[in-house]
């Protein structure tokens, strides 16, 4: 029996991520038949608890039942009380042997505090497992736009507690999952004491019904030639997506090569006409979609940007829209040093890697590999579809995962 804990249950990320997991899960004979939301005790806004109420949605329609929800004092240090309340609910529901899957610390340290409430019961306790990812303290001080020694007290002593909830659940798991091996490393490095078995399972993509109709479709509704090159950016407007140097790629490649087409999807979009306007990119396409439907649009892409600085948030990341690209046929164009997808690409010709050094260059390796058969033809199209299915599908997903959780039955 599996048993999932989420410290964030709203995010779009987090519902993409995890409804087809717990159904490939189901499929594959595991019974999941428990989710609970960790939350501090706050006023939420109405735009969030619309989206948590979303998310409790997908949970009932990946599981069958509602989410259990665990509050704890804000700048709590604690989670005794919601692991005492997730002890009770694991007892009522015949579950206090199942693995519990954390996704982040905090959830991981709610799942502990619920483990050793059931052992002190002299029940037999659940295994706990850490899903680990990114590093929350170096993305708390990208978005201070910050460094450590510029923070004030209180900043200094959130950063601080970011990184003793990720020792503490270090400590306490059973086991770890991390999404790419650039953070099974750097996890290794922080915590050389590490005991627990560490996994990796990338973020899944999942596979798109009838692409080419939806290419066709969605070149029709932009008013995109069939023969076109189109290059799309996909994702918000945050200076760490690199949204602006997009754009600024974009012009140079618009220039380079007369006919060229660009498209921004975004949530964002008045965002990215500003950034587009400021950099002076004409004639280039910006588009909203609803979370989930964007690969309805995106389809109509050739080429889609993954732009990232060389720091260690992005070398330990495993982006979304990566798997969004090559699920959807798109060639994705990344930085160096992008989780351990820049040097896939390289190794499996499913993309391109480009330095923004010299953008002259860039520009000139986009047009070159447009030229070349396989690449973003009908064959080349297919291979990367084909390559997202075979990899980094929700059900490889679950069997890279189930291999872990076999291990620690």
């Amino acid at each position: 029996m599996v048993a999932v804990v989420y410290a964030e249950l709203a995010t779009p990320v987090v519902r993409a991520q995890s409804f087809p997991l717990l159904a490939a899960l189901r499929e594959r004979g595991r019974k999941v038949d428990l989710v609970a939301f960790a939350s501090p005790r706050r006023f939420v806004s109405l735009a969030l608890r619309r989206g948590i109420a979303r998310a409790a949605r997908g949970v009932q329609a990946a599981t069958g039942r509602p989410p259990e929800v665990l509050t704890y004092r804000p700048r709590t240090t604690s989670f005794r009380g919601a692991g005492r309340r997730l002890a009770r609910v694991l007892r009522d529901s015949q579950m206090h042997d199942a693995l519990l899957l954390c996704r982040q610390p905090r959830a991981t340290l709610i799942a502990a505090a619920a483990r050793d409430e059931l052992t002190q019961a002299g029940r037999s306790a659940p295994r706990v497992i850490l899903d680990l990812r990114g590093l929350r303290d170096v993305e708390y001080l990208h978005s201070l736009e910050k460094s450590e020694e510029q923070l004030d007290p209180a900043e200094a002593a959130a950063l601080a507690g970011y990184r003793d909830r990720e020792a503490a659940a270090c400590r306490a798991a059973d086991g770890i999952v991390c999404v790419s091996r650039g953070m099974m490393t750097e996890l290794r490095r922080r915590h050389p004491d590490l005991a627990a078995p560490v996994a990796h399972v990338p973020n899944h993509a999942e596979s798109v019904s009838d692409p080419e109709e939806l290419r066709r479709a969605a070149r029709a509704r932009l008013r995109v030639a069939d023969d076109a090159v189109l290059i799309a950016y996909l994702g918000g407007m945050s200076a760490w997506q690199m949204a602006e140097e997009s754009a600024l790629l974009v012009r140079a490649l618009a220039e380079a090569q007369p006919g060229l087409r660009a498209l921004f999807l975004t949530h964002e979009a008045d965002a990215a006409r500003a950034i587009l306007k400021r950099v002076d990119a004409t004639d280039v396409l910006v588009r909203s979609a609803p979370s989930g439907d964007a690969h309805l649009t995106l389809a109509a892409a050739d080429y889609g940007l993954l732009l990232r600085r060389n720091d260690p948030v992005n070398r330990v990341a495993c982006p979304v829209k990566f798997g969004e690209y090559l699920a959807c046929g798109v060639r994705p164009v990344l930085t160096p040093n992008v989780g351990d997808q820049s040097d896939l690409v390289m190794g499996s010709d499913l993309g391109l890697v480009v330095g923004l050094a010299d953008v002259g260059a860039a520009v000139r390796k986009i047009i070159v590999d447009a030229a070349r058969p396989g690449t973003i033809d009908l064959d080349g199209r297919e291979k990367r579809r084909a390559w997202a299915r075979e990899n980094i599908s929700a059900t490889r997903a679950a069997e890279r995962l189930t291999e872990l959780l076999e291990q620690l039955e």
